[in-house]
């Protein structure tokens, strides 16, 4: 079974190069608008060609790069929260097995998925955002920006969809890993920040992803879609936050059952010794307080910053419209 698994191809591709997800996207990000403008100009500079396509070109070139990094990033904070879960998650069973797969998956899902995403998702856009009555996929009618918008397309809608396969396919796995632990003290949940943190990255780049597409927001016929993809976005990364963390939650909520039950008995015993008149031997208030501490405690590993951050983080899309509008105007300026 095991042996179906592979390592995705663009990680083996970041894998290879020198430096973090982030700067390597950004080389990669440079490095394509570097040969944009280079056909740009030898091939593609006709009176077809307006600011506007020029624009989009440019954020599609952005949009893609980012996700094919998110998605590699992801993979990667996958794998190491796997293996930061070694020290309490080896008690579980099947444990090693499952770390091997971490970051890995079966051949041929991501490819399918990001075919099928296209085949829904990109081709409804595009037919979506191309102005009346022109025909989007008439390649004859395409200039040379055009061309960009529809090649990135494809590649920005497969890293997207990987993102979204991964955060899922990902979360569950963490949440499966965490189930199996023996026990937990609920007065130490620090080995389980890992979780929390797989939580936030996971939001984070969802959020990250519609903050970059936000950058489309200029252009008024992709309004309708980024409301969409906003919404979805959102509940895509409160998932992304979650799912990592049900299956520690059904381990908190067993041990807080289990000392919860222990007060009980211990307040039987209390109220026995009581009843007799040995008011010194008794230690009733020390039970109740424990027990109000433990009631009170969250059911969830993560407290109120950790909230206070995803909250922030749901404000990024926001800052990304205002840049977008900065940027138009400073092409405008530039072509003008």
């Amino acid at each position: 079974m095991s042996s179906t698994y592979t390592t995705p191809w663009t990680l083996r591709i970041y894998d290879a190069l020198p430096g973090n997800p982030f700067w390597i996207g950004a080389g990669f990000t440079a490095v394509l608008v570097l040969l944009f403008f280079v056909g740009r100009f030898a091939f593609g500079n006709d009176i077809s060609s307006n600011p506007n396509d020029l624009r989009i070109a440019l954020t599609q070139i952005l949009i893609m790069t980012y996700f094919a990094s998110a998605y590699v990033g992801l993979l990667s904070s996958a794998r190491r929260t796997t293996h930061d879960l070694s020290p309490v998650g080896r008690q579980g069973h099947d444990w090693s097995s499952v770390v091997d797969r971490a970051g890995k998956h079966r051949r041929g899902v991501l490819p399918i998925l990001g075919i099928v995403s296209y085949l829904i998702v990109g081709v409804a856009v595009t037919n979506i955002t191309t102005p009346a009555p022109t025909n989007p996929w008439d390649f004859n009618l395409w200039n040379y920006d055009v061309y960009w918008h529809r090649i990135t397309t494809v590649f920005h809608v497969y890293w997207a969809a990987g993102c979204c396969y991964v955060v899922i396919v990902e979360s569950l796995r963490l949440s499966r890993l965490s189930a199996t632990v023996e026990s937990v003290d609920l007065l130490d949940l620090a080995p389980y920040q890992p979780l929390v943190r797989q939580g936030l990255i996971n939001a984070l780049v969802l959020i990250g992803g519609v903050s970059v597409m936000s950058l489309l927001g200029v252009e008024s016929r992709y309004g309708s879609v980024l409301a969409g993809f906003w919404i979805t976005s959102i509940l895509l990364a409160w998932v992304g936050l979650m799912l990592p963390l049900r299956g520690i939650r059904k381990k908190i909520n067993e041990a807080k059952d289990q000392e919860l039950d222990w007060c009980r008995q211990a307040l039987i015993k209390q109220r026995d010794v009581l009843k007799t008149g040995d008011r010194q031997q008794t230690n009733i208030a020390q039970v109740l307080a424990y027990r109000d501490m433990i009631d009170n405690m969250r059911n969830w590993p993560f407290d109120n910053p950790t909230l206070a951050r995803f909250a922030l983080y749901l404000l990024i899309p926001l800052g990304s419209w205002l840049g977008g509008a900065f940027v138009e105007r400073g092409l405008d300026l530039f072509l003008t």
